[in-house]
C-alpha cells in the first residue's frame, strides 16, 4: 500500500480501513514512547550500575525490589519485561543486519523473499543471541537476581572462566552495548527516520 492509498482509502470499507490506519499510527506512537523510555532506562542503568565503580545506585534493581513489595509478581514481571525488551531489540537488529560481513550480507531476511535455509540460519543466530541476553541481564540485574541459579551460572561461574574473565573485569560488553546503542540512535535518526519517509511520501503524493 502506497502513501496515497493509505491516506485516502477507497472501496466499501474505506471508513473502517481509515480507522484501523489511525489506530495503527496511535499504537506505533504509544509503543515508540514506551520503547524510548525503556531504552533510556537501560542505558542509564548500565552507566549507573555497571560502568561506574563503585555503582552510584542499583537503579532498576531497587525498582524491581520495591515493586515486589507492592505485589509479589510485579517486580518479576517488570524484570521479565526489561529482559524481553532487550531480546526484542536483539531480534530486530538481527532481522535488519543478518550475518553481515563488512559490506556482504549472508542469509539476509527479506520481506516475502527469504529462503528457508536463510530463515533457519537466522533463527539459530537468534537462539545463540538469547543466551547472551540472559547472561547480560544476569549481570545487569545481579543485585535483584542474587542467590538464583541464573546468577550463579551466568554470573560467578562464567565470569571466572580463564581467558574471558578480563572481558567482564573491564566491562567490555557494557561499553560495547552503550556504544552500539548510541551508534544505532544516530543511524536511525539519519537514515531510518520516519520524518524522512513521510517527507518522501509527501513528495510522491504531490
Amino acid at each position: 500500500m502506497n502513501a496515497l492509498e493509505e491516506m485516502y482509502p477507497q472501496g466499501e470499507k474505506a471508513e473502517a480501513t481509515w480507522a484501523f490506519t489511525v489506530l495503527a499510527y496511535i499504537g506505533k506512537l504509544i509503543f515508540g514512547i514506551v520503547g524510548l523510555i525503556v531504552s533510556i532506562a537501560w542505558v542509564a542503568h548500565i552507566i549507573i550500575y555497571l560502568l561506574v565503580d563503585p555503582p552510584l545506585s542499583s537503579f532498576l534493581n531497587e525498582i524491581f525490589i520495591k515493586l515486589d513489595s507492592v505485589w509479589g509478581l510485579l517486580g518479576t514481571a517488570a524484570f521479565a519485561f526489561f529482559c524481553f525488551y532487550l531480546l526484542i531489540a536483539v531480534i530486530a537488529g538481527e532481522m535488519m543486519l543478518g550475518l553481515k560481513l563488512v559490506f556482504i550480507t549472508i542469509h539476509p531476511m527479506k520481506w516475502g523473499g527469504t529462503l528457508m535455509n536463510s530463515f533457519l540460519f537466522n533463527v539459530g543466530l537468534i537462539l545463540l543471541c538469547s543466551i547472551s541476553v540472559i547472561q547480560f541481564c544476569a549481570t545487569a540485574f545481579a543485585y535483584y537476581a542474587q542467590a538464583t541459579a541464573a546468577q550463579e551460572i551466568f554470573g560467578h561461574t562464567l565470569q571466572s572462566l580463564r581467558g574471558i574473565k578480563y572481558l567482564y573485569k573491564y566491562n567490555v560488553f557494557q561499553y560495547g552495548f552503550v556504544a552500539l546503542a548510541i551508534l544505532t540512535l544516530f543511524y536511525y535518526a539519519l537514515f531510518v527516520s520516519p520524518f524522512l519517509n513521510y517527507s518522501a511520501n509527501s513528495h510522491q503524493i504531490l
